[in-house]
Formats: C-alpha cells, structure tokens, sequence
C-alpha cells in the first residue's frame, strides 16, 4: 500500500512564513521531511523557521531563504543556493500568491500587474527553476497553489480569477512537458481558508452560508491535500487540479 513517504524529502516551498505556506512546512516536518521555507519577510521567515524546527532561527537559518518570486534571476539563484547547500530536491510547492478586490472600472494597471508578477510571473520563474532540477533527478512531484477563483467568476476579481485561471491550465502544460521525466505535477484549488488574507468577517460570513459544511477552512486542511499530492500516495495524478472548498462550488444558484 502507497504511503506518504516524505521522510527523506527535501521540499522548497514559497511563500512559507505565514498561512498555507506555513501549514504545509510545519506538515512536512511532522512527517519528518525537510521543508526549506521561501519568503520575501525576513521577520516573518525567521519567526516560520523557529516555529517549524523548533530550534533557535540562527540553528534553522540553513532552511530558510529569502527571495522575492517576482525576480526571475532571484528565484533562479535562491534554487542554485538550495542545491549547494542541500543537493537536489526532491519535491516543491509554489505556494506565494497574492490577492486583489478590484472592480475591472476601477482597477489599475499597477493592481494588474502586482497581482500577476506574482501569481503568474513569479509562478512560473519558481516553477522553472524548481523543475530544472526534478527533471534532472528524474523523479519527484511539484505542487501549484491555484484557487477556486480560477474555476469559477467573482464580482471585483478580474485580475485574481485570471492569475489563477492560468496557474490551472499552466498546471496542466507542465504535467505533460515534466510527465517524460517521472515528475508529476498537480495544483489544490482552495476555496475561503482562514489566512491573513482572508480574514474579513464580512467576507467569510456568506461563504458560511453557502459551503455545504457551512464554514471557512483552514490552513492545515489545505496543506493535507498538499501533502497527499507530494507523496506516492498520489503517484498516478499529474495535471489534475483538486478542489478544496467545502462544497462552496458545489452549488449553481
């Protein structure tokens, strides 16, 4: 029988010092792998890395970097460093995202691009360069975080439902561009997760009233699926995105 096997897993994950991305590090060391926590906060890096290890940040500095995602040669030289100081990895979770609430009257072409050099741009540099190395072990699983926003359309989200609506189909063309090489890679579409993003009473109340568990999730729920998509227990899905969101979309009116 198929198990998570993570123990000797080696896992660079963005966007790790807070939400999911935290949730998915403190996971994997739970299963005994070995997650390298990627953040642009340097204050909130070393606050992850101490709560992940357990140990003083200066013991867990080795397994936290900074990078911004939006800086293709950043990404490509945090991944150089990565492999240096720990070989080759095995797993990786492109987890940074950011949101945006703004009417397509009224939104900017700085909200536009902010919300896609992140979740598009800094998607794909992270993506690239973490699969450079998968491919050259020939082995391994890459994980995107997409979102319930790329599958279905929201009033005021023109710009997130678009980033994430392609970080779904840029799934699926990195399953087949990867497949040959024995790497796998899947995407997890959340629905409303209480996060630091999505905080807003206001706005988790109507998605209480419309999720057939009638409530919010939470991060450790998202880094679940994470995990079982890293492992071998998922070991025949490539370019598959899961959604999970409490049933939110499961209704048409």
């Amino acid at each position: 029988m198929a198990s998570l096997n993570l123990a000797s897993a080696l896992v660079p994950v963005t966007g790790a010092a807070s939400g999911i991305g935290l949730a998915i590090c403190r996971q994997l060391r739970l299963e005994g792998g070995t997650p390298l926590l990627l953040d642009f906060d340097r204050q909130r890096l070393d606050a992850a890395l101490g709560e992940v290890f357990g140990t003083s940040v200066a013991e867990a500095q080795r397994f936290g970097y900074l990078v911004d995602v939006r800086d293709s040669k950043a990404v490509d030289a945090c991944l150089a460093q990565i492999r240096q100081d720990h070989g080759l990895i095995t797993h990786a979770v492109a987890n940074a995202g950011r949101s945006l609430a703004a009417h397509i009257l009224d939104m900017t072409d700085e909200q536009w691009h902010g919300v896609m050099d992140v979740n598009l741009h800094g998607m794909l540099y992270f993506c690239r360069a973490a699969a450079r190395q998968l491919a050259e072990a020939k082995r391994g699983s890459l994980v995107t975080m997409a979102s319930i926003a790329g599958l279905m359309a929201k009033e005021s989200r023109v710009g997130y439902a678009a980033s994430k609506a392609a970080v779904v189909n840029m799934t699926r063309a990195l399953a087949l561009d990867l497949g040959p090489f024995g790497v796998r890679v899947n995407a997890v579409a959340p629905g409303v997760i209480d996060t630091p993003l999505q905080t807003n009473p206001s706005y988790q109340e109507p998605v209480k009233q419309r999720a057939a568990l009638r409530r919010v999730g939470n991060a450790d729920e998202i880094a679940s699926v994470v995990l079982f998509l890293l492992s071998d227990m998922s070991s025949y899905m490539t370019g598959e995105t899961l959604v999970v969101d409490g049933g939110l979309t499961a209704r048409y009116l």
